[in-house]
């Protein structure tokens, strides 16, 4: 049987795609930022910098919380494509 496209739906799924893949990325992409400028902070933190030991917290923090929402999205999406994985029913 031939089974018309219903193009709303597809646009819909495109938009979701694009959104998450570029939003995966973009934090990903931050994290290892973040990660590198931690990295440069810890010869001023050894010297005993306050500033730089700030730095050096604020940068791996915030690295930290990025990589962890990628790994959040990342569960949510095999949660998509598997449900069964996580113990769930499927309809």
């Amino acid at each position: 049987m031939l089974e018309l496209i219903d193009w709303s739906k597809f646009l819909q799924v495109l938009e979701a795609t694009i959104f998450f893949a570029v939003g995966v990325v973009g934090l990903f992409s931050l994290g290892i930022r973040l990660l590198t400028n931690a990295q440069h902070s810890v010869p001023g933190a050894n010297k005993g910098k306050s500033a730089a030991v700030r730095a050096e917290v604020l940068n791996r923090l915030g690295a930290y919380v990025a990589f962890g929402l990628c790994l959040v999205a990342l569960g949510y999406g095999i949660m998509l494509v598997a449900p069964w994985i996580f113990g769930l029913e499927t309809k």
